[in-house]
């Protein structure tokens, strides 16, 4: 066993590992474990299953190779018989495999590979987790050595040995092919290109072959007729392998999983004779008629997938009318006779069956469908289970949306059948929508007694399905929609009639008043249900819905004034204020803007009744009725409610005022330009600074609010008296803040503090609109210098408080140029003036950061990170801005700059590199602010902090490895590194050449073959004079030149060591010096980026392309020597073709940066990517080749 341990020692440890007493004999026992089965791999942290790195203790000396590691779980696996022994030894396994395979050789991936194979066929009644994980690590061995390994691709004819045996060893089998195709068939994180080749090897070569062994199996298994337990778990496994195979990814567009029942499986045409000759469906609906739940379940999954197989596959019409008929048959079968009912009784059969319908209407036409010689009494048969299924929602609920899809899908192809069918369809669907708006209607019911959950909680979701509905019902709407105004108008009367008792007996509790607020409750939500079906797009019926609708809401806004709070429901009131919204903004999409002057039924009916004629009209009436839900009623239990009302209103505003046409209108309305000039109603309880929510999007309300109305306002041009008119409350309030800070008004502290919260979450939002220059200004000349020394003064007071963010993310908003807005005349100091106010802020609060300890580890987002986050983007805003002229600092002593520098380079410090990565939004403020500081500023330094310049390049070394969804980061940290190492090599090179004493002796230089490499000339030069400072070290940089073959940097140093001026002209020569003499730092991320360019599929390989030819270019010497041992590295068969690729590289390659030399190499890097995912390599970090600790 491992080094000192034995085997009852492990099992213990591996027992604490998986069932531990407490969390630190966990830790001792994972640590020890690590010990003495180290995986080798880089990947900080570790997890139970034994997939994380070793300790930080190291690993036992004696193991020096991932194959000894596995060679110590394979013997424990031989020794023990403990579970969790076993499971850690294959989850041990896996992880080597799957971080360290390339090490293996080809013999020892066939060993390990055997082994499992022969371990599992003399094991076969291990625990099912147990055989699971080896299961998976079997399949892991076979698809990453499948390209390579020709022993590997013939799978099935080795699994037979399995086949051969009784029902158990049979059942392992099916297992382990299983596990083999669900694994070829997830997408590889590391090389793609490779995973995705072997997956398509699979495919071609052994996939059909294992569908059609596991469709001989089931069908000895039907015939056999045998129901034991041994039995059962073969026939559960066999029909996971189909699922599983059918479930493939043959064509290789990775769907995900969410969107598995969109479009139709892509079976390749090898495939045709399973589905045209082999009696394949007849076998399956043989199972599902013969198996009972839950393996008829599963029968039902194969046959929803089979139900969507291209339509392309079969060989001609007749084959594949012959498969969709079968299909046809069936399906009527068992809608028709007792048995198929009895069936689809069990819920999960149900529920596959609506399933299978669905995608096989979806995958095939309605003309194809309408050819079967019993279809309508197909179509009504589908139709009678439909609309009983719409009344038996309880039961499945899920199953719903699959039966509103065939229909939907259905309704949509009607074009393609004859008048008869047409017809046939039309009269079912009169049904549907009858039997759909019951089952609205008893829902409400249900939820009311408790018996299911209310649909309306979840608007989103209910939304899909009211969607398709509403495509159901148009299909013959003069019917369809009559029932429901009809029933909207019974609704109605009905209402009034509770309203009129309700009214009646006043707000006192009794038993009858009880009764009539559940009463009106139902009625209310039966209404609500109404109301969200009203898309028809029918404008006679349209008219008359809407005039039913607005008829309802003038009556519950007079019912809502004077109703006693007692006869009122929080819930309800947010459900049926919602469908209104709903409402509004279907009726806004069809019959308000350009199109509506087709709308003349609507708007006849809307003027005979409510004496609405036009466009704006209605629009007036909409933010009338709306504006309602803004205001609140006091009652501390509706708030939750009436602030998701207020969520869902302010949705609607910002809807209609994101329309240019309708933005127009919105802004000549009656109650819009009250609402300018009331905009901060006392009634408007979410505008109280002290009203807080957990939930973010309700505590964005007051922003979304003036982000709406500053959109509004800015909709016409000449605005100058009403936007001094609009921030005139504004005004008011913040000069009675500024008489506090000076001693004077009646605020106390808390005051200022909450009115400051809200007015700069105000503040942020009306900003975010503004979008010109002539916007901004107007807000400018308000805002500076009046009230800017408030922000100061807050951020002073209160740093630590809730208040600082606010005022951070509107002073980003406000010194953010997007649309270039921020523009000033150029005899205007208006942007010095801007970014000296941004210094003053982001130094009173860099310092309040710096200060800022973090008292608990858990909360330094909230604590510190956010905040330094903000600084971040701000001064990134700041620098990019291209309103300031920054020299201007320099020129005239203006320390501004300089100090927001120095905090930011203490900030960054103060960051573990670690977090910074850890922290995407961290690190995206991070890599964008070096990407601007890198472009325009680093360079005009003086000098800067050894410590910051090594922060930036581990920070950057560290972002580009990380594999993640958002490429910003990596792409940002490469467009720095490309910056600098382009700022370097240029000024290398530009010095050389103003320093040369003839040009014509700097041209035969270029001709020259064996001139030293300029760049190990100037860094030994640098090296040779120790530490280097002032005209030394400008001396010893311009001696560099900018790669082999170019001029000859070395002479004119001497004319440099005594030209002060020169100094101060070149006064970044310290950046130079410190890349000459870091070497390390500059190959350790030459490194990085050459191992992700090689191994890694992402989608930003430009970015990282761009600064793997500076780095090279840089580092010539070291280049060559790390790619011999890279090419030395690989297995002896592929280190030819590789050094060919190496040399491919660089071929055609000059040394300079210029735009044409680098897209020739972006080209070479391309096709060297490319043809290196084709091959199985093994990476060599820069750990294993002594570059940097």
């Amino acid at each position: 066993m491992a080094a000192s341990l034995d085997l009852q020692t492990l099992e213990q440890y591996c027992e604490t590992l998986y069932n531990p007493p407490n969390p630190s004999g966990r830790i001792q026992a994972e640590s020890l474990l690590n010990y003495h089965f180290p995986t080798f791999s880089n990947i900080n942290g570790s997890t139970v299953s034994g997939t994380g790195s070793d300790s930080v203790q190291g690993h036992n000396p004696n193991i020096t190779s991932p194959i000894e590691s596995a060679l110590l779980c394979r013997n424990l696996l031989e020794n023990s018989t403990n579970p969790y022994a076993l499971m850690f030894a294959t989850s041990r396994l896996r992880s080597l495999v799957d971080d360290q395979f390339t090490s293996f050789s080809t013999a020892e991936q066939h060993g390990l590979r055997t082994f499992v194979l022969q371990y599992l066929y003399e094991h076969p009644d291990l625990q099912p987790f147990i055989i699971s994980s080896q299961a998976q690590l079997f399949a892991i061995i076979t698809k990453l050595g499948w390209t390579e390994n020709q022993e590997f691709r013939t799978l099935l004819d080795q699994i037979q040995v399995f086949f051969q045996q009784g029902v158990g060893h049979r059942t392992l089998g099916v297992r382990l092919l299983t596990a083999v195709a669900t694994e070829m068939n997830l997408p590889g994180t590391k090389n793609v290109v490779k995973h995705r080749k072997a997956a398509v090897g699979f495919r071609d070569a052994q996939l059909l072959p294992i569908f059609q062994a596991a469709l001989g199996m089931l069908q000895s298994v039907l015939q056999s007729q045998q129901s034991d337990p041994q039995t059962e778990k073969l026939k559960e496994a066999l029909l996971l392998l189909m699922k599983a195979s059918l479930a493939f990814d043959f064509i290789g567009s990775s769907y995900e999983e969410s969107s598995e029942d969109q479009g139709s499986l892509q079976v390749p045409t090898t495939w045709r004779p399973v589905f045209e000759e082999s009696g394949y469906l007849e076998i399956l609906w043989e199972c599902w008629k013969a198996f009972s739940s839950p393996t008829s379940v599963l029968v039902m999954e194969c046959l929803s997938q089979s139900a969507s197989i291209r339509r392309s596959l079969f060989s001609g019409d007749d084959s594949r009318h012959v498969y969709i008929y079968r299909f046809m048959q069936e399906i009527m079968l068992t809608l028709t006779t007792a048995a198929g009912q009895n069936k689809l009784r069990d819920s999960g059969n149900f529920h596959e069956f609506c399933r299978m319908l669905s995608r096989f209407k979806m995958t095939y036409q309605l003309s194809e469908v309408c050819s079967y010689k019993d279809i309508k009494q197909w179509l009504s048969a589908v139709g009678e289970f439909t609309a009983q299924g719409f009344l038996s929602w309880k039961w499945s609920p899920n199953s719903v949306p699959y039966l509103l899809t065939f229909w939907n899908k259905t309704v949509g192809s009607l074009s393609s059948v004859t008048h008869e069918i047409e017809l046939h369809i039309e009269a079912i669907t009169v049904n549907l929508t009858v039997a759909y708006l019951k089952s609205c209607l008893e829902c409400v019911h249900a939820v009311m007694d408790g018996e299911a959950d209310d649909p309306l909680e979840s608007e989103e979701a209910l939304l899909v399905s009211l969607d398709m509905f509403a495509n159901i019902a148009r299909t013959k709407h003069t019917e369809s929609g009559r029932l429901l105004v009809n029933e909207f108008n019974n609704l109605s009367i009905k209402y009034r009639e509770l309203i009129q008792t309700a009214t009646s007996m006043g707000g006192a509790s009794s038993v009858g008043s009880t009764d009539i607020k559940e009463s009106l409750l139902v009625v209310e939500l039966k209404l609500t249900w109404l109301m969200y079906q009203s898309t028809s797009e029918q404008d006679q019926m349209d008219g008359e819905f809407a005039c039913e609708i607005l008829g309802f809401i003038h009556q519950l806004q007079v019912w809502t004034a004077q109703r006693p709070l007692y006869f009122a429901s929080p819930d309800a009131h947010l459900h049926i204020q919602s469908a209104i919204i709903y409402f509004y903004q279907q009726f806004r999409a069809t019959y308000i803007g350009e199109e509506s002057s087709k709308a003349v039924k609507v708007y006849t009916q809307l003027s005979s009744r409510w004496g609405l004629n036009t466009p704006n009209q209605v629009l007036n009436v909409i933010m009338d009725s709306a504006l309602n839900n803004l205001r609140s009623n006091g009652d501390p239990a509706w708030r939750n409610q009436e602030d998701l009302l207020v969520l869902r209103t302010l949705g609607l505003f910002t809807n209609l005022a994101s329309g240019y046409s309708s933005v127009k209108y919105i802004r000549k309305l009656d109650t819009t330009r009250a609402l300018l000039k009331n905009h901060s109603a006392p009634d408007f309880k979410f505008l109280d600074p002290t009203r807080k929510s957990s939930d973010t999007a309700v505590a964005r309300c007051r922003t979304i609010y003036y982000t709406m109305l500053s959109r509004i306002l800015f909709a016409e041009d000449n605005i100058d008296a009403e936007f001094w008119r609009f921030i005139k409350p504004w005004e008011a309030t913040l000069d009675r803040v500024a008489l506090a800070f000076v001693g004077g008004g009646d605020l106390g502290e808390e005051d200022i503090r909450l009115i400051l919260l809200g007015m700069f979450k105000d503040l942020r939002g009306f900003v975010t609109s503004i979008t010109n220059r002539r916007q901004y200004n107007l807000f400018y000349e308000w805002f500076y210098p009046a009230y800017t020394h408030l922000v100061l003064r807050a951020i002073e007071i209160w740093p630590q408080n809730e208040i600082g963010i606010p005022i951070l993310r509107f002073w980003l908003e406000f010194v953010t140029n997007k649309s270039s807005r921020v523009t000033f005349d150029s005899s205007s100091p208006n942007g010095i003036l801007l970014f000296r106010e941004t210094s003053h802020l982001l130094t009173a609060y860099g310092s309040n950061l710096l200060s800022r300890p973090i008292t608990d580890e858990s909360m330094r987002w909230s604590e510190k990170y956010k905040g330094i986050m903000l600084y971040f983007n701000i001064l990134s805003a700041s620098l990019s801005g291209k309103y300031t002229n920054f020299g201007v600092f320099k020129l005239y002593g203006d320390k501004a700059l300089d100090r927001v520098l120095d905090i930011f380079f203490q900030l960054m410090l103060a960051i573990p590199v670690d977090d910074m990565t850890a922290f995407p939004k961290l690190g995206t403020a991070f890599f964008n602010v070096i990407d601007v500081f890198a472009a325009d500023h680093m360079t005009g330094m003086l000098s800067m902090p050894q410590s910051v310049l090594e922060y930036i390049f581990r920070a950057v070394g560290e972002s580009v490895p990380l594999l993640g969804h958002d490429s910003s980061c990596s792409t940002m940290a490469c467009s720095a590194i490309d910056k600098i190492c382009s700022f370097v090599l240029n000024w290398l090179i530009k010095n050389k050449t103003r320093t040369s004493e003839s040009a014509d002796i700097a041209d035969e230089m270029l001709e020259t073959d064996e001139i030293e490499d300029p760049v190990r000339v100037a860094r030994n030069r640098l090296l040779s004079t120790g530490s280097i400072n002032g005209a030394a070290a400008a001396a010893a940089a311009s001696a560099a030149t900018g790669a082999r073959g170019s001029v000859d940097l070395t002479g004119g140093a001497t004319s440099l060591l005594s030209k002060q001026q020169q100094q101060q002209q070149d006064g970044a020569y310290w950046l130079v010096e410190y890349v000459l003499r870091n070497k390390d730092v500059m190959t350790y991320l030459l490194v990085v980026l050459f191992n992700v360019v090689v191994f890694e599929n992402r989608n930003n390989h430009w970015a990282l392309s761009r600064p793997l030819l500076g780095l090279i270019l840089l580092n010539r010497d070291f280049f060559t020597e790390y790619t011999n041992t890279f090419v030395q590295a690989q297995l002896p068969d592929r280190q030819e073709p590789l050094q060919k690729l190496v040399s491919g590289l660089m071929e055609g390659i000059e040394t300079n940066l210029t735009t044409a030399n680098r897209d020739r190499f972006t080209t070479n890097a391309n096709a060297f990517r490319r043809e290196c995912s084709q091959m199985t390599l093994m990476p060599v970090s820069p750990d294993d080749s002594g570059i940097m600790a």
